[in-house]
């Protein structure tokens, strides 16, 4: 039986989509991650690209410099044939512009922190004991099949040492990866960001270094939803950590001015998921708990599919600006 950290018991729970057996009290959890047989109505089909289709993206140079770098690879004392396939080597190459040599040093030492660290068991113990201290949760998939981790600040008050948590959610969302689909994607509630909390600039470039240096070309989009002008600040601070492919990875969106989410999310995630996160903002926003343990659409999402939630965020603001 799943749980709330609230104490609420739920039915079983799909354990591939739950990180820990007790969710964070603020996580509403969307009625199509509550069973197998609605999972299976959103669940991306078990392959999406296939390794020869990846290659075929390749050009003739590059597949030359995958052949080589390949036979180096498997020729070194680490290599894991688990971890080294051919997808993981085409990443590797990827994220250093097909430079072999630079993307032997970077394989090499996330192989070495990979065993050393024993990463793939990595767990957040304090959310084992307490799933209210982080608020990282994967909510389904987008457009393209990318698993998507949502993230608040509000529901997620501990701010130290976040990388355990941040690091077994990667491994997370690379379980719920099908064949093909290499990237995921994060979206973050700002809501309760203080500069005095959360600014501490160490911390933030340590888990974007965590992602560049061990996690290469996985992160297709981070969505940075109500960023306050202190962050902007902070972000332009931290832009020397941070490399020119992340940085065109990172869009800011927001409730009430432009870019607006009621206009972006539609592009990016399926209705469904567009209109729980837009509800997901309001009470964030309002700081109500959920209503209940489980999310589930209200009459806003017609019979076409489309999400009606840009009119909610709509009345919404004209409410509070009366």
């Amino acid at each position: 039986m799943g749980s709330k950290g609230d104490g609420t018991t739920l039915d079983p729970l799909p354990a591939d989509f739950f990180l820990f057996p007790r969710q964070n009290e603020g996580f509403q959890i969307p009625y199509f991650l509550t069973s197998e047989e609605e999972a299976a109505k959103v669940r991306p089909p078990p392959v999406v690209k296939t390794l020869q289709q990846r290659l075929d993206e390749l050009s003739e140079k590059q597949r030359i410099v995958l052949a080589e770098f390949k036979v180096t690879v498997q020729g070194t004392e680490w290599y894991d044939e688990g971890m080294h396939d051919d997808w993981a080597l085409i990443r590797y190459l990827v994220a250093c512009d097909f430079k072999a040599k630079k993307s032997f040093e970077m394989l090499r030492n996330t192989t070495k922190w990979w065993k050393e660290k024993d990463v793939a068991n990595w767990v957040c113990e304090k959310c084992l004991n307490n799933p209210n201290r982080h608020m990282m949760q994967f909510v389904g998939w987008d457009l393209e099949h990318r698993p998507v981790c949502f993230m608040s600040m509000r529901w997620g008050p501990d701010r130290s040492d976040p990388i355990p948590h941040c690091v077994s959610a990667f491994n997370h969302l690379l379980q719920l990866m099908p064949v093909g689909v290499e990237k995921w994607v994060f979206v973050t509630d700002f809501e309760t960001y203080s500069h005095m909390k959360d600014s501490n600039l160490r911390v933030g470039t340590t888990v974007i270094k965590t992602i560049q240096n061990h996690f290469p070309e996985r992160l297709g989009m981070i969505i940075l939803v109500n960023a306050p002008s202190a962050f902007s600040f902070l972000w332009k601070l931290s832009s020397f950590a941070v490399d020119e492919k992340t940085k065109q990875k990172v869009v800011f969106w927001y409730t009430k001015s432009t870019p607006n989410v009621r206009n972006e999310f539609p592009k990016v995630f399926p209705p469904v998921l567009s209109s729980y996160l837009c509800d997901a903002y309001d009470r964030s926003k309002a700081c109500k708990l959920p209503a209940s343990p489980v999310w589930y659409p209200k009459a806003d999402i017609g019979v076409d599919g489309e999400t009606q939630c840009a009119h909610r965020l709509s009345a919404s603001s004209e409410q509070k600006s009366r």
